[in-house]
C-alpha cells in the first residue's frame, strides 16, 4: 500500500510539473500609460498611492491566429476617440459616439456634439430626483446609454465646439471634485 501511494504521488507530481511547462498563464502587474498620463495631467498623481493589483493574462501564440494590426480590420467613418478624463461617463461618450457614427452612415454629415453637455443636464436630473426622493435617489456618475436620448429631447444638443466642457486651461475632463 505504502509504495502504491509514493509512486502515486511520484505520478501526479510529475504530471503537474508537465502540465506547468505548457501553462503560459502568469500573473503581471498592469500599468495603463493612457490612465497613467490623464492621472498626471487630472493631478490625480497628488493622491495616495494605490497598490496595483495583479492581473492573470495569457499568452496566445501559436493556439490563435489573433490580429497583428488594425490594417486587418474593415474601418468606417469616425469621429475620433477622445479621453473621457476622470468621470464616470463612458455611458454618454460611446452613445454619443455611436449617433454621430450613425449621422454620417445615413445622412453623410460629419458632426462632433457635446457629451459634456449631455452629462451636466443629467446631473441636473439626478439632483432634481434626490432632492424629490428626499435622498432616496442615487447621485452618482454612472448612467445609462437611454439617458441620453432623454436627455437630448428635454434639454436639446449641442456641438462639441460650443459646449466642450472643459475649463479654461483644462486638458482633461475630471470630475473628482464635484464627488469629492
Amino acid at each position: 500500500m505504502k509504495k502504491l501511494i509514493i509512486i502515486l504521488l511520484a505520478f501526479s507530481s510529475v504530471s503537474l510539473f508537465a502540465q506547468a511547462k505548457i501553462d503560459k498563464g502568469k500573473f503581471v502587474v498592469r500599468k495603463s500609460k493612457f490612465f497613467e498620463l490623464i492621472k498626471k495631467e487630472t493631478g490625480a498623481y497628488k493622491q495616495k498611492k494605490v497598490k496595483h493589483r495583479k492581473s492573470f493574462v495569457m499568452d496566445f501564440t501559436g493556439y490563435k491566429n489573433l490580429p497583428k494590426s488594425i490594417s486587418e480590420f474593415k474601418s468606417y467613418w469616425h469621429r475620433a476617440p477622445h479621453s473621457q478624463g476622470m468621470t464616470g461617463t463612458c455611458w454618454d461618450f460611446s452613445t454619443t459616439s455611436f449617433f454621430e457614427s450613425e449621422e454620417y452612415r445615413l445622412y453623410g454629415r460629419k458632426v462632433a456634439l457635446s457629451e459634456m453637455w449631455t452629462a451636466y443636464w443629467e446631473y441636473v436630473e439626478k439632483a432634481k430626483g434626490f432632492v424629490r426622493t428626499r435622498g432616496k435617489s442615487v447621485f452618482g456618475q454612472g448612467s445609462e446609454s437611454n439617458a441620453v436620448t432623454r436627455i437630448w429631447k428635454k434639454y436639446g444638443v449641442v456641438p462639441f465646439k460650443d459646449f466642450p466642457g472643459l475649463l479654461k486651461g483644462q486638458k482633461i475632463y475630471d470630475h473628482y471634485e464635484l464627488y469629492k
